[in-house]
């Protein structure tokens, strides 16, 4: 009687128990990799370019300022020393800002393609998911371990350039 009892438990365990299948994805690198991306984001990225060399630019300004400051600081007044350090202090400290207002610039940027993209990109996702009849599917940068086959970021892109 006990074997009978255990094998229907078995059988009725293992009707239970479903398969689920998971996979991860990187959106956010699908969609900036993939043709679309890649086109949508040329104009954001020759801005960033066109910040960066503003921003160098400034940077060896200073950086000049600063070896003039070092040069003549033995044959300047005690005042005029202190007038120009602090001149150097506060372009520094502008371009500092000038720093953090770019990366700002650039991660607001990238946001906009990313939104402009997003629609397209969860479309081919979604038949994706349904082709492969996945049920559920992770952000990879989430997920502690995943398969290199669980990951289906490489397919999403080459969906997405199809569809272009």
């Amino acid at each position: 009687m006990k074997k009978i009892i255990t094998a229907i438990f078995t059988l009725c365990f293992i009707g239970s128990v479903q398969a689920t299948e998971v996979a991860v994805v990187d959106f956010r690198a699908a969609l900036l990799q993939s043709n679309m991306g890649q086109e949508a984001s040329k104009q954001p990225r020759e801005k960033v370019a066109q910040m960066d060399a503003r921003l160098k630019s400034e940077q060896e300004t200073i950086e000049a300022s600063a070896k003039d400051l070092q040069r003549d600081e033995l044959t300047l007044s005690e005042a005029e020393f202190k007038k120009r350090r602090q001149s150097l202090a506060e372009q520094q400290n502008r371009l500092r800002a000038m720093a953090s207002d770019m990366q700002r610039q650039a991660k607001e940027l990238e946001q906009q393609v990313i939104q402009s993209l997003t629609p397209k990109g969860e479309a081919a996702l979604k038949s994706l998911i349904e082709e492969r009849k996945l049920d559920l599917v992770v952000n990879r940068q989430l997920s502690l371990y995943a398969n290199a086959g669980a990951d289906i970021t490489d397919e999403l892109v080459k969906r997405l350039n199809e569809g272009n």
